[in-house]
């Protein structure tokens, strides 16, 4: 029997991750993973400060999708399919135990990503799936003189390689042209705005203050009915910490639109009127 061949684009957590399930689910499919750089799994290298946050200590799916900007409806498909218990499961079936830490993030016992690197690699070894370095595809298309349509995939080098599935797994990308490669797949794509940003504030006084940190603050954007809660860190530039990086992320594309100039309001005593704090 001719064996059908899925491809992933990208040697990431993700790709790595959608490469081994399928190697190991269906013995009849060839697996390759394409990385464009000579380095694998990099961003889990560093992840958690070098510890890998592999996880979220939140066994609600309608909990969980409150936590990410967009995408809901997705998500929530996706999470019935697979979960926080699942990936829990899936680690420890392979001998890794995870721990969770009070803020709810959770890391290998070992704290240590390389934990998490080598139980992904030895998953790829263990069902065969190929690994090719240093392949940056430059195009995909559908090849139309093949008699299945197989997907024919162009690389810088000049070499050609076929597949009759592909994953892309290349994570994201600042610019919009950056995508051209799959503009032939007839795929929409939204335009990348930036996420999880610092705020600057050239010139502002309170960047005197550089390396406070206060533990609970309220951060709105003028204008708008974007506020976050959370620890805010006053650095050299502006501001930063989690409230801070969460007001960006749901705020992504409404702060785009606004070309980022806009005007917030932090309340440092949130939960007290002036009574009570007199």
């Amino acid at each position: 029997m001719i064996k059908k061949c899925l491809i992933v684009i990208g040697g990431g957590a993700a790709g790595f991750f959608c490469a081994v399930n399928a190697a190991r689910l269906n013995p009849l499919l060839e697996v390759v993973i394409l990385e464009k750089s000579n380095k694998l799994l990099s961003k889990v290298k560093v992840s958690g400060g070098g510890r890998c946050n592999v996880s979220h200590a939140c066994y609600s799916i309608a909990d969980m999708i409150k936590k990410y900007p967009r995408g809901s409806s997705f998500l929530k498909k996706a999470f019935h399919h697979f979960f926080t218990t699942d990936t829990i499961t899936w680690f420890k079936e392979r001998g890794v135990i995870l721990k969770t830490e009070p803020d709810g993030r959770m890391f290998p016992v070992t704290d240590n990503s390389q934990t998490i690197i080598d139980c992904l690699v030895k998953e790829a070894n263990k069902y065969g799936v190929e690994i090719m370095m240093n392949k940056e595809v430059k195009q995909l298309e559908i090849d139309e003189q093949s008699e299945d349509k197989k997907f024919k995939l162009h690389f810088l080098d000049e070499s050609i390689l076929q597949a009759d599935y592909i994953c892309i797994a290349s994570g994201g990308y600042p610019k919009t042209i950056q995508y051209s490669w799959l503009k032939n797949t007839e795929h929409g794509i939204e335009d990348p705005v930036p996420s999880l940003f610092t705020f600057n504030m050239p010139g502002n006084p309170v960047t005197a203050l550089m390396g406070v940190s206060v533990g609970n603050v309220t951060v709105k954007i003028v204008g708008s009915k974007l506020a976050e809660d959370g620890p805010l860190l006053i650095t050299h530039w502006g501001m930063s910490g989690p409230a801070v990086l969460k007001l960006s992320a749901w705020g992504a594309k409404e702060l785009a639109q606004q070309n980022y100039h806009f005007s917030i309001l932090v309340n440092w005593i949130p939960g007290l009127n002036e009574n009570s704090l007199r």
